[in-house]
């Protein structure tokens, strides 16, 4: 049946017009980025390849290091609810910071059920649903930083990103594997700035690394500029100042004063 009897529009429609923000949102965020076939390194031709380009293929994440951020985005989501949420739900007693006097713990404002526990020398106590509503935000909101970064394609972002989610956790055991990621990611991206490829060891043929970002207009900047107008010289080299055509008389000679008689 034609769409115009319908008015329903399947997902194959061309549908032309101006896209609404929620849209843009939409497409960068929920849907999944349409597959590329990856090429192999000595397939590209970098002879056709501009700076932009260049400079796009050293900071754009590529299908391994999506799939590694997405890991690492769900991980944190569950380590992050894992962490806090039995803790606000069940009143479960931990490690607290008060340091016991004699082997008795005074009472906490906010910390109850405090009690000394012999093979630790510690203080345990249950904290209240508020202790854990900081490290819960905070975590969430990494684990969502890396899925941003994974979605807008950019490896420095994706590995700070990373580094950070590592440590808000406070473990070692979650910053250890988060820290060489977030390392991993930028390693490949130096690779491929110096090399070509993420995974080269040596420089492919034809790769040549982009300049920095502005240089270009520095050196313009820097480059010497021509006068232009009446009496300029178009010489390469200046000339000396020439000398004043203007008449100055010479001034008299002083008179010397004769001393005073004695």
């Amino acid at each position: 049946m034609p769409r115009g009897d319908t008015g329903l529009i399947t997902l194959g429609d061309d549908v032309s017009g101006p896209t609404t923000a929620w849209q843009r949102l939409s497409q960068t965020f929920v849907r999944p980025a349409a597959p590329k076939p990856p090429a192999k390194p000595e397939d590209v031709d970098f002879s056709r390849m501009t700076d932009d380009e260049k400079r796009t293929r050293i900071s754009r994440v590529d299908p391994t290091e999506r799939k590694l951020g997405i890991a690492a985005s769900v991980l944190g989501f569950v380590l992050a609810i894992y962490a806090n949420v039995p803790y606000m739900v069940t009143k479960t007693s931990v490690l607290t910071t008060v340091k016991p006097k004699d082997k008795k713990c005074g009472s906490v404002l906010g910390i109850t059920n405090l009690h000394y526990v012999a093979s630790s020398k510690s203080c345990d106590g249950i904290y209240p649903a508020s202790h854990y509503i900081l490290p819960l935000v905070v975590s969430l909101v990494l684990a969502t930083a890396i899925y941003v970064t994974v979605r807008i394609r950019r490896r420095a972002p994706l590995a700070f990103a990373m580094v950070m989610t590592g440590l808000a956790f406070g473990s070692l055991f979650i910053l250890v594997p988060y820290g060489a990621a977030g390392g991993w990611i930028m390693l490949r991206a130096y690779r491929t700035q110096k090399y070509g490829a993420p995974t080269a060891k040596s420089a492919l043929t034809g790769w040549t690394p982009p300049p920095p970002r502005g240089s270009t207009r520095r050196a313009k900047s820097t480059a010497p500029r021509s006068r232009k107008g009446k009496g300029a010289d178009t010489g390469t080299t200046r000339k000396p100042p020439t000398a004043n055509k203007r008449y100055t008389p010479k001034s008299p000679p002083k008179k010397k004063v004769a001393p005073p008689a004695g």
